[in-house]
């Protein structure tokens, strides 16, 4: 079971995070021209109070879920090989300086997704998470 502190803990960050995130809306909302996104300024806040909330209970699979697919942006880059003078050390850096961008732009892509994803799931895990934080027990056993 969840104790008591943590799930207030749960409720306040979360809190925090929506209201935060619904300020950001609703003056990106006003500022729009077309005046379309509406829906967007009221599932951003919905969607950011019950990741937060999931990733501070902890008693869910949402946590380890946003670990993993953020982990896929980390990969080695193969090795080079190249000729020992200027042209060839020349190529050694532009190539690396090209693998260390793209492996850059590869985790953040990575880190977008597993932040997206994982908030879009916790919106269906969040009710279970609460079931579990004062309950204390599995739902299958």
């Amino acid at each position: 079971m969840v104790s008591k502190t943590r799930r207030i803990h749960a409720y306040v960050w979360s809190g925090i995070i929506a209201a935060a995130v619904a300020a950001f809306c609703i003056v990106g909302y006003i500022g729009s021209d077309a005046g379309e996104g509406l829906g967007v300024a009221i599932a951003l806040p919905i969607c950011a109070f019950a990741f937060a909330s999931c990733l501070i209970l902890g008693n869910n699979f949402i946590g380890e879920m946003v670990v993993e697919i953020f982990s896929w942006g980390f990969v080695r880059m193969p090795g080079l090989i190249f000729t020992l003078d200027l042209d060839g050390i020349i190529w050694l850096l532009t190539v690396k300086l090209l693998f260390w961008v793209l492996g850059i732009l590869l985790a953040l892509l990575c880190g977008t997704l597993a932040v997206v994803l994982g908030a879009f799931v916790s919106v269906f895990v969040y009710p279970f998470a609460l079931y579990r934080a004062y309950r204390g027990k599995e739902l299958v056993d």
